[in-house]
């Protein structure tokens, strides 16, 4: 009896935990921009209007419905001898240039494909203000842990000078200097909380507002040596980025547009059959018609073409020599940040934090003074934030060469 009961007891405890499954609060990069693709309203926005270009592709394979017409009526003869009701029945089909046809579908399924590349390149514009947000909010995580330590540090000094001064080891105005530095250790703390929360509903914002109220971040601002070949970099780019293909796809479907013109001068039939009832019999057969070019030969929509042709190929070519000039300037400033980090791993953070301990032991021992250590702490903790900042560009470099090339470096 007792076991039943305590199985019972059990049960009903853990009931909650089956009916409110816990929410997941934590996530990494990789789960961040998962949920930036699919939540996104813009990015959900542009693959509509991806859809939307693919139905109108599809529709444009169709061909034009039948016509049917009826008509009645009453029927006399000149000399009013005789008089009999009329009836007519025809069927038309509108028949297009097969060539004119197969380039408007073109023009159609280009624009298509062009509006695919231009849902790639939004969703590179995605991912590249997601991990924006999330090195930010990794960099200030950071920072907040130091601006902590650091003011744990000058509190914990403060009560020692105080008990110092009481004694009239120390003058009070060096416990008020302290005081007075505690203070701005702390505005600085708040005003990196501040910021932080900020971020955090930048990015919740960024993602249609899919995280907890309470969501964390899992990950650090990372860093590793860059193994690319910068021509090989460049070629690549310019053959399979976005925008490129995005722009190629729009010449050819300009260039499509341009033969349809062309065909257009050419006319279309329409066959029909028809079955009329008239005054003195019946007439049946079939018929075909055509409109003829003669007021309107297409010359201005020719012209129109060509040049809106041209006008995309231009466009391309300015926009490979654009392209190629953000890859080489990313690719620099991503080499640039590189060096600066090379200069704190080769030794400054190690000098720095070896320089905070002698500074401590000196104070202690009375062979510095407070302002001589309050620098030599803010110097430490100055280089600290200055090698996340650091960090923190190399990384932000990294996502912005990346969107300049359309694919993740290896």
């Amino acid at each position: 009896m007792r076991n039943r009961i305590f199985v019972f007891l059990t049960l009903l405890a853990l009931l909650p935990a089956f009916l409110h499954p816990s929410e997941k609060k934590e996530f990494n990069l990789i789960e961040i921009i998962d949920l930036g693709l699919q939540h996104n309203p813009l990015l959900s926005a542009k693959w509509n209007e991806v859809e939307a270009r693919k139905a109108s592709f599809q529709a444009s394979k169709r061909l034009s419905n039948p016509e049917l017409e009826y008509q009645r009526g009453k029927a006399k003869s000149w000399d009013n001898t005789s008089e009999r009701d009329t009836e007519g029945i025809s069927l038309s089909q509108y028949l297009e240039n097969p060539f004119k046809r197969h380039y408007r579908v073109q023009v159609y399924e280009k624009d298509w494909m062009a509006a695919e590349f231009s849902h790639k390149m939004l969703t590179l514009d995605v991912i590249f203000e997601i991990k924006q947000l999330f090195y930010r909010i990794l960099l200030l995580k950071t920072k907040q842990d130091l601006a902590q330590k650091n003011l744990d540090s000058i509190q914990k000094i403060l009560k020692l000078i105080e008990k110092r001064a009481k004694l009239g080891e120390v003058k009070e105005l060096e416990a008020i200097k302290l005081y007075v530095e505690t203070l701005r250790a702390q505005n600085e703390l708040n005003r990196i909380q501040t910021d932080l929360l900020l971020d955090r509903e930048n990015l919740n914002k960024f993602l249609g507002n899919v995280l907890p109220a309470d969501f964390s971040i899992q990950g650090t601002l990372a860093y590793s040596r860059l193994g690319f070949e910068d021509a090989l970099l460049m070629e690549n780019a310019l053959l399979t980025h976005p925008r490129i293909k995005e722009k190629e796809t729009r010449l050819e479907q300009a260039k499509s547009n341009l033969s349809y013109v062309k065909w257009l001068r050419l006319p279309d039939f329409k066959i029909s059959g028809f079955h009329h009832k008239e005054l003195d019999g019946r007439n049946t057969g079939i018929g075909i018609s055509l409109d003829i070019p003669l007021w309107n030969f297409r010359s201005k929509e020719i012209q129109e073409a060509e040049n809106l042709y041209m006008k995309q190929d231009d466009e391309l070519r300015a926009l490979r020599m654009e392209l190629s000039t953000e890859i080489r300037s990313m690719i620099n400033q991503l080499r640039l940040s590189d060096q600066s980090l090379k200069i704190y791993h080769q030794g400054l953070l190690k000098q720095a934090e070896e320089s905070l301990k002698i500074s401590e032991i000196s104070y202690t021992q009375g062979e510095i003074s407070l302002i001589d250590y309050l620098d030599s702490q803010r110097t430490y903790f100055s280089i600290l934030n200055d090698y996340q900042d650091s960090l923190f560009k190399w990384n932000a470099d990294r996502a912005a060469l990346e969107k300049a090339i359309g694919e993740e470096l290896k």
